[in-house]
């Protein structure tokens, strides 16, 4: 009888002998597995096995017609994968060899015993299952090394590569057909760490799971800090060769340098804040009794206690940079302009510097707004340039840039800083620059990577405790001889694009004549798509993902806002709720309500009445242009 698992396998008989098939046929069918049809030739074999799916074929070897029973077998294995046991009553070893090119299950010679039958169809079904199991465990291996995140390489057991994983290949430069059968340090171009020195083969230099950092070299050139680890692939007592794991750890080392950066500052702001409170109360008695002392002497007493007061003085700023840096001053925030302020100190850098060192400027657009204390900004600019001063000992220009950027939730940015728009400040010169050791120390008190110290010593740190205290990013680039650049992320919390106002001149057409819209939508894919509608068309536009922007912006923008676009059900304020907080301070100022809600959910927000606007989503262009020109003024209206 047959094995339980094997009920419903269907076997097919090829043979062109029909009597000889019809008996084979029915011998089968009373061993316990079904055959269906028999098959005279090998295309009549090829057409069944395509309509039918079989577990099994008992194939003579030769058939009559233009195909053989071997060249059948190929097609059915390389088509189908349908297995094989070949009939003959030649043994003779050219037709064997011939056929263990298909790789058949088996062989069986005629005439057939029903024991011989019964054990080759038992064995055979076996066997095949044992190959499904074998394909689809493979299947499975194959996805799981495609999809794993790190470079995975096997080589055999003469060294050569057999396999490369899609990671393993972009790090390499390498494609597995051209690596195939290549010496794996041919492929791996592994470099020491710490020198230029070509590395060892890592499966005789490592331990069993032992990992160690290289610089890993491509084909093409890249570089890439990787950590290597490698495990003996072991059959039993066969050792078939090595498993070789290739794990980029550029980033990772990133993140832990800004960690510990981090870490460290974060405890220096903590020493900081501790030191300026116990300073300033002292600084206080002294000030205090100087002041008092100061009406009761005269001549060179009182001369030396003036000495007194300016030295105490001088020593309080000192202290206010130490709250700085600890970031427990006292500070105003308010929405600010980042080019103005740029603008604002620009003049006095420029006038700091000493003969051969010059200072320019490239503001981008479009514009951003950002949170933060306009004192504190002017500080940090200050403190920079001061930097750059004392590194451009024999001369060099300064430079400082602004732009906007966002950072999409899959951009390898995110990996370091919030997805999001930002405002970025970039602060740069052609000075003597700094080794790696110094650059990693930049932000430390009493150092500043300049040859000569600068007053206090606490101008960068200043400078990060000022741009972490914003909520946003700072990092340091240097090379000696070369310069140093820093470049600055601050959270942005609107940006505006409009003629004139880019660079800050006045409107070509006047600002009577050029409407100003605010846009307010928090889903940013809509909100482009308007803001490329309404900017192509000549408008004006500010820009906010939220209530609570669009109502910072509005407090400080300026010039006249005429139309408020504005999404209804968002985070935090709604679209009504933001319209009515907005009234008070800009009375003037139309409403177009978008939403993609119901008809009755409109109804209760209250947006149904007279005199209100109310574009439904979806909409195209020409019903957002035609509604909001409807909302404007006839004087404000665009031709």
């Amino acid at each position: 009888m047959p094995l339980r698992d094997d009920f419903q396998k269907q076997i097919l008989v090829v043979e062109d002998e029909a009597l000889i098939a019809a008996d084979l046929q029915r011998r089968i069918e009373r061993l316990g597995y079904p055959s269906p049809a028999i098959a005279q030739s090998g295309e009549e074999a090829l057409e069944c096995a395509r309509s039918t799916p079989f577990d099994l074929v008992f194939m003579d070897i030769r058939l009559k017609g233009k195909m053989d029973g071997v060249t059948t077998a190929s097609l059915l294995k390389s088509e189908l994968q349908t297995p094989v046991v070949y009939m003959t009553a030649h043994s003779d070893q050219a037709t064997i060899e011939r056929a263990k090119i298909t790789e058949p299950l088996g062989y069986i010679l005629k005439p057939i015993s029903d024991g011989d039958l019964r054990s080759v169809v038992q064995t055979s079904l076996y066997k095949a299952a044992m190959d499904r199991r074998l394909r689809t465990s493979e299947a499975w291996l194959a996805t799981t090394l495609r999809s794993v995140g790190e470079g995975i390489l096997a080589i055999d057991s003469d060294g050569e590569v057999v396999f490369l994983n899609p990671c393993a290949e972009r790090l390499t430069g390498w494609s597995g057909a051209e690596a195939q059968g290549r010496l794996l340090m041919d492929v791996l171009g592994l470099f020491e760490e710490s020198s230029t020195q070509p590395a060892k083969n890592p499966v005789f230099d490592l331990a069993e799971g032992e990992t160690r950092s290289y610089t890993l070299v491509s084909k093409a050139g890249a570089r890439t800090l990787v950590e290597v680890e490698c495990f003996e692939n072991r059959a039993a007592e066969e050792v078939l060769g090595s498993i070789v794991g290739v794990r980029d750890i550029g980033g990772r080392r990133e993140m832990d340098g800004l960690a510990v950066q981090s870490h460290r500052m974060e405890a220096i702001a903590n020493l900081a804040g501790g030191l300026a409170h116990e300073f300033n109360n002292q600084l206080t008695v002294i000030l205090g009794y100087a002041d008092e002392l100061s009406g009761r002497l005269t001549g060179e007493d009182k001369d030396q206690l003036l000495e007194i007061q300016q030295a105490a003085a001088m020593a309080a700023s000192t202290t206010d940079q130490l709250l700085a840096l600890s970031r427990r001053n006292w500070s105003t925030v308010e929405v600010l302009n980042i080019n103005q302020i740029i603008a604002e100190v620009e003049p006095a850098i420029a006038n700091d510097l000493p003969k051969g060192r010059t200072c320019s400027s490239q503001l981008g657009s479009p514009l951003g707004y950002v949170r933060g204390d306009r004192k504190q900004f002017k500080q940090m600019l200050l403190n920079l340039a001061l930097h750059a001063r004392a590194s451009m000992a024999a001369g060099g220009e300064l430079r400082l840039e602004s732009s906007t950027l966002e950072i999409a939730e899959e951009s390898p940015l995110a990996r370091r800083y919030r997805p999001g728009p930002y405002v970025r400040l970039c602060v740069s010169h052609t000075g003597e620059g700094m080794d790696r050791d110094a650059l990693s120390r930049i932000f430390e008190p009493r150092f500043n990577g300049a040859k000569k110290e600068l007053g206090s010593g606490l101008g960068l740190s200043m400078v990060h405790s000022i741009v972490a205290q914003s909520g946003g990013y700072i990092t340091a680039e240097s090379e000696v001889g070369k310069g140093t650049s820093f470049e600055i992320l601050l959270p942005c919390v609107g940006t505006f694009r409009g003629i004139g106002e880019i660079a800050g001149e006045p409107h070509p057409m006047g600002d009577d004549h050029t409407p100003t819209i605010l846009l307010v939508e928090d889903e940013d894919s809509v909100r482009r798509m308007m803001h490329r509608f309404l900017e192509r068309e000549g408008y004006q536009l500010l820009a906010a993902r939220n209530a609570e922007e669009a109502q910072d912006i509005a407090a400080v923008y300026e010039e006249p806002i005429h139309v408020l676009v504005t999404d209804v059900v968002m985070p935090g304020l709604t679209g009504p709720q933001l319209a009515e907080r907005l009234k008070p301070l800009r009375p003037e100022m139309r409403v177009l309500y978008v939403s993609g809600y119901r008809h009755d959910t409109l109804d209760q927000q209250g947006l149904l009445g007279p005199g209100v606007s109310i574009l439904p989503k979806p909409f195209p262009p020409a019903q957002l242009l035609k509604q909001v020109q409807a909302l404007l003024p006839k004087g404000n209206r665009l031709p």
